[in-house]
Order: structure tokens, then C-alpha cells, then sequence
């Protein structure tokens, strides 16, 4: 072969070369599409010849066609699903930022069709968000919720010591701090919830069933009210009739009181402001007590007397008359369960109220060494990571984060826990 016969095999070969990479760049079609293409060249060329396909062919065709529907199933199945997401009346929700209904309602609208309606008065957040559903914890208030229904849903909708797990159903759920019981009531579906005094497997709840439930001691009934020395004397007896009268003489009329100035009743607030604890009425409560006098109370309120004025000022926004009344709990009846209460809500106000984060974790800690096993110790130990965390003390989050996984893998706060032990300094 010459030197001018070698040179165009030469160029043969780099032609050729050139065109298999741009072949390679092309894009291909996918097998479902090669096949679908493989069954339609058979079918137009046996019309073309002038008979039907064959069984043979047609019968080939159609399992390459279920083999390529297949692997096409079970490679959407095994696709990873990116998180959910979800917006805030229309704004980005933000995980773990607290969400507040004031005057108005306030709805969560999440990426898979499901919604979360937050009553007025209600605070609550999304805690974390995955795949296949999210978490949402209810500090205070009532939460209408509609989860979209799939076989592999995760919900859990926590509030105090409870969870409410869900697939796909529609409920309304609230939590009261002050009473600490739950209530839910289910509009369609089922739902299973799971708390620390909720044997296991936890209590299922079908619509249109309704529940309430609280892991609270029942409240001593409050004692009656001491006896005012400076009341008004008992009205005067009845009149003797006349044959009574004739026969014995009229009782010696008592000596009238010494004069004193009009003033109100110490008595009748005392009576009040019990009357309004018991009938959860906090800030009719706690306006008795403020006429009577926050001092005269503080002396003779019972503990968990004490603890619910506490919390009837720290919702009428006012911290210093709450301290006072959660201190004097504390003072008063050390060791109580009215005491560890009111550590919590001491923590609590430093948490929300100030963003004291040390005060907040020493007060948490506190109810944590007092009532290790109570019914907000999830919260209480579950702030405290926050805590540790908002002050940059990343070994001691570490260290609360393994202590709620141990004992609370499925708590309101484990994604969170999961995501800080598993972090580095």
C-alpha cells in the first residue's frame, strides 16, 4: 500500500471516529420507546405486506412492552422523593419558626395538598418536614388538620406528653396548657395517639369519635375560703309567733358592730376567683384576685392554686405578677408537683417572653431533676436542646439530643435531636 493510499485510510478512520462521537452525544431514546418503536415497525410492515401480525410477534411485542412498563414502575418507585414543603398564608414556611394566630385564622398549605389551620389564639410550628410527611407541634390552642390519604403517609401532630399520628384523615385537635389535656375530634379517618400515661399501642380514634385525655393528677378540690372577722354579722332570726312570743321573751338584740367606713368584702373575692380557677376562667380569676390584693392571695392560694394565676398573668402579659405567683409556688410548697409546674413555666417565660436561653435551660432543668418522668418533661428536655443550641454550647446540645432520642425517638422534637447529635462542633 503507498503512502497516498495509507493517508486515506487514515482518514477514513478519523471520519469515522468523529461520527461515533456525535452519535454518542445524541440523545437516546429510553427502552419503553425503543420497544413501543420495535412493535410499530412489525405492525406497519405486516399491513404493508397485506396480513395481520403474527401471534409470535404480537405476543413478543406485548411482554417486551409489560418487562419495559415495569422497569419503569419500580424505578418510580425506587426514586428518592425530595421533602415536602409549605407556605404560611402564602409565604415560604421556614422549619422550626413558630407560627401564631392572633386575631385570625392562619393556614399552613403543604407541597402534597395537605393543610393545617391554626384557630385564633393558637401557637404552634412545623418541626421537620421529610418525604413522606411532617411534623407539628401545638404549643397552645386548636389545630383544624387535613392530611392528604397514601398508604405511606408519616404525620404526627404532637401536643404536651401526646402524639397524633396520622395517614390521611381530617380532625380538629386542641391542647390546653393550663388543664393539660388534649382533646381531638375526628371529622373523617383515623388517627392513633400515643402519650407517656397511653398504654400501648396507644388509643386509636375513628370519625366521627371524639376524645379527651390528659396525663395530669386529678386537682384537689380547692378548700373553702377562712372566715372574714370583718364580715357582716348573720341577718337577724326569724319573728317568733305570737303564742311563742307571749311565752318567752324576745332574745336580747346583739351589740351593733363599731362603725367603719364602706369597703368591699375581702370575702367575696376570695369566693370569686376560686370559682372562676375551677371553671377555667383565668382572667376573670386573676382580676378578683388583683381587687382582693395579689399579696393576701399569695399567702393563702393552695400550690396549684398558685400555678394557674401564674399562668392567668402570663396571659394577660403580665411576667412579673406571674414570677411572683410561680416563685411563691415554689417557695411554699418545695417538692410539689405545683412546684416542678412552675419551674417549667418559669423556663418558659424566659424561653419565649425574653430569649433568656441560660435562664430558660437552668429552669428546665430544674422541673427535668424534680419530675424526670412528668408530663412535660418531652417539652421541657426538648427546649432545652434549643437552648443549648441558640448559645452555641454545641456539646452539651449533643449531649440533651442522645438523652430525648433514648427517650423519645418519635417526640415532637426528634428530628431536631437527630439532626443535632449527629452534628459536629
Amino acid at each position: 500500500m503507498d503512502v497516498r493510499t495509507k493517508d486515506i485510510a487514515a482518514l477514513g478512520r478519523r471520519v469515522a471516529a468523529h461520527q461515533d462521537a456525535a452519535l454518542e452525544r445524541l440523545a437516546r431514546p429510553g427502552a419503553a420507546d425503543r420497544l413501543q418503536a420495535i412493535y410499530r415497525k412489525e405492525a406497519a410492515l405486516s399491513l404493508r405486506e397485506g396480513a395481520a401480525p403474527s401471534p409470535r410477534r404480537l405476543g413478543l411485542a406485548l411482554a417486551a412492552a409489560c418487562v419495559a412498563a415495569s422497569a419503569l414502575f419500580f424505578f418510580a418507585l425506587s426514586r428518592p422523593r425530595d421533602p415536602l414543603t409549605y407556605q404560611v398564608d402564602g409565604s415560604p414556611g421556614v422549619v422550626g419558626r413558630w407560627v401564631a394566630a392572633d386575631a385570625s385564622r392562619v393556614g399552613l398549605d403543604f407541597s402534597d395538598g395537605s393543610r393545617v389551620d391554626l384557630a385564633p389564639g393558637t401557637r404552634a410550628r412545623v418541626t421537620e418536614v421529610g418525604p413522606l410527611g411532617a411534623g407539628v407541634l401545638l404549643e397552645r390552642g386548636s389545630l383544624h388538620v387535613r392530611v392528604v390519604h397514601r398508604d405511606d403517609t408519616r404525620w404526627v401532630v404532637a401536643g404536651g406528653p401526646f402524639e397524633v399520628h396520622v395517614i390521611g384523615t381530617e380532625f380538629d385537635v386542641t391542647w390546653d396548657t393550663e388543664a393539660e389535656e388534649l382533646a381531638v375530634s375526628m371529622s373523617d379517618g383515623r388517627v392513633r395517639v400515643l402519650g407517656s400515661c397511653v398504654e400501648p399501642p396507644g388509643r386509636a380514634v375513628a370519625a366521627p369519635e371524639s376524645i379527651r385525655l390528659t396525663c395530669a393528677a386529678p386537682r384537689a378540690a380547692a378548700p373553702p375560703p377562712a372566715p372574714d372577722p370583718e364580715a357582716s354579722p348573720p341577718a337577724d332570726p326569724p319573728a317568733l309567733p305570737p303564742s311563742a312570743s307571749a311565752a318567752a321573751p324576745p332574745p336580747a338584740a346583739p351589740p351593733s358592730p363599731p362603725a367603719r367606713a364602706e369597703a368591699p368584702s375581702a370575702a367575696a373575692p376570695a369566693v370569686g376567683w376560686r370559682a372562676h380557677l375551677a371553671a377555667g376562667k383565668l382572667a376573670e380569676a386573676l382580676a378578683d384576685v388583683e381587687l382582693l390584693g395579689v399579696d393576701a392571695v399569695l399567702e393563702r392560694a393552695a400550690g396549684a392554686e398558685l400555678v394557674e394565676l401564674g399562668s392567668a398573668a402570663r396571659l394577660a402579659r403580665k411576667p412579673d405578677v406571674a414570677a411572683r405567683f410561680y416563685q411563691t409556688a415554689r417557695g411554699r410548697f418545695a417538692g410539689s408537683d405545683a412546684a416542678a409546674v412552675a419551674a417549667y413555666h418559669l423556663g418558659r417565660m424566659a424561653f419565649d417572653g425574653r430569649g433568656a436561653w441560660a435562664e430558660a435551660e437552668r429552669w428546665f432543668a430544674v422541673y427535668l431533676a424534680e419530675r424526670p418522668r412528668g408530663a412535660l418533661a418531652p417539652e421541657a428536655l426538648g427546649r432545652s436542646i434549643e437552648c443549648a443550641t441558640n448559645l452555641k454550647l454545641h456539646a452539651r446540645a449533643r449531649e440533651l439530643a442522645a438523652r430525648y432520642l433514648a427517650a423519645y425517638p418519635n417526640g415532637a422534637h426528634a428530628g431536631l435531636a437527630a439532626t443535632i447529635a449527629g452534628g459536629a462542633d
